[in-house]
């Protein structure tokens, strides 16, 4: 018998992998590390806008959690206005302001 043959040669001789298949196994791999959305109940949902009213009421400073694909993101800062059309929420860092999607939120706590 040839030597291609033994010992797992057949795999050894024929490690060429096209560029595609590599993307292809590459993105494979990251889906299988994504996040599911978690779904909030009506309780939970509320004790949220809860802490967002009493941070823009009083200027605490709060913590919002925020849903992402690979890896939940967390913000600090106070809530400066909320948009009830558009679902949007103003948080002040510092001196820079960002808006925040309330469905993307999925925690608030006080800092």
């Amino acid at each position: 018998m040839s030597k291609k043959l033994e010992k797992n040669g057949l795999w050894e001789s024929s490690r060429m992998m096209l560029p595609q298949h590599k993307e292809a196994y590459i993105l494979h791999q990251q889906n299988l590390r994504k996040n599911s959305r978690p779904q909030l109940d009506d309780q939970e949902t509320e004790r949220l806008f809860r802490i967002i009213a009493e941070s823009m009421l009083f200027r605490k400073k709060v913590t919002l959690v925020l849903f992402g694909e690979f890896d939940n993101l967390e913000l600090t800062g106070v809530v400066t206005k909320i948009d009830q059309q558009q679902k949007n929420i103003r948080l002040a860092q510092g001196n820079d302001f960002v808006w925040i999607n309330m469905n993307n939120m999925i925690d608030a706590m006080f800092y």
